[in-house]
């Protein structure tokens, strides 16, 4: 009776099915995933080697060429019927059984633990069977998870590798193939590869305005140029905007470029430069100056260089 309850409870267990199937929403979390991968493959090898110790019970009484004798040979505890505690013990029958499973699952098995009768030769070959199923479920999603837990380092290095091909091929000098390999190391700690523009073209323009304003928030709140503004008018606005990484040391604005857009320090400080001369320091509170200054340069042109990011 209790062993009937004990059945039933771990039914309980099949709800590791409806985690299977959302293994895509949740595959993220690669490291987790594996985890729970594992422990289901575990499971299943542990419900096989009780159904193989069952066999091996059920059938003892009526042949000697079991697992289980043959187990109790090998170790030199054979069975005695007069003696209900004699043969190996459960640990050695439970370490065993597991032992076989797990060796079934993974591949054909070694011989030194085999099936001699019928009833278990049948239970090899379904063991097998479901060995090779769990290969091109379990461990195709493991590859999968694996695959993706590098798919950033292995996305940076190819990116990584199309600017020194471009900057080999172009033979561009050396101060500035330094500038070059920089700003997409510096760009890419920030942005991990990501393309905003690109993810933004994927959704209509209300969540594209949506998504915006929540990026641009912080500059939107802190800004005083924004203060008053409506929400219509900062949704506008905030589509408008366009992130620009920038190296520490990079030059951002010579003397004479042409200016066609207003600049808002989200993050860091700007060096204006006169003649390799600083003559001002310009913050995340200081766009104004900037705005002012740039639109009005003196005579011996400033220079704008990006101090800290």
């Amino acid at each position: 009776m209790a062993t009937c309850i004990g059945l039933l409870k771990t039914a309980r267990l099949l709800r590791l099915v409806r985690v299977a199937r959302k293994l895509d929403r949740y595959s993220e979390y690669g490291a987790a995933v594996l985890f729970l991968l594992m422990c289901t493959f575990a499971l299943i090898a542990h419900w096989l080697a009780c159904l193989w110790y069952a066999i091996g019970f059920w059938e003892r009484p009526y042949t000697e060429t079991g697992w289980l004798d043959n187990l109790a040979q090998q170790l030199g505890k054979k069975y005695n019927d007069s003696d209900p505690r004699s043969g190996p013990s459960i640990k050695d029958k439970y370490v065993t059984a597991l032992y076989f499973t797990f060796s079934s699952l993974t591949s054909v098995g070694f011989g030194n633990v085999s099936p001699n009768t019928n009833s278990e030769k049948i239970f090899s070959i379904c063991v097998m069977v479901i060995g090779s199923l769990m290969y091109a479920s379990i461990f195709g999603n493991v590859s999968a998870i694996i695959q993706r837990l590098y798919s950033g380092t292995t996305r940076y290095h190819t990116q990584m590798l199309r600017v020194k091909d471009f900057i080999r091929f172009h033979q561009i000098p050396g101060g500035l193939r330094v500038r070059l390999e920089e700003y997409f190391q510096h760009a890419w700690s920030y942005t991990n590869g990501i393309d905003m523009n690109a993810v933004l073209k994927g959704f209509p323009e209300c969540l594209q305005a949506d998504i915006c304003l929540h990026l641009n928030r912080s500059l939107l709140q802190n800004c005083k140029a924004f203060h008053g503004g409506s929400e219509a008018c900062l949704r506008a606005l905030a589509t408008r905007f366009k992130t620009l990484h920038a190296p520490p040391g990079d030059v951002l604005i010579h003397y004479g470029d042409v200016l066609d857009s207003l600049f808002f320090i989200s993050r860091g400080s700007i060096q204006v430069l006169r003649d390799d001369v600083v003559i001002a320091i310009l913050g995340r509170t200081c766009w104004r100056s900037w705005i002012s200054t740039r639109t009005s340069p003196t005579p011996s042109g400033p220079t704008w260089r990006s101090r800290w990011t």
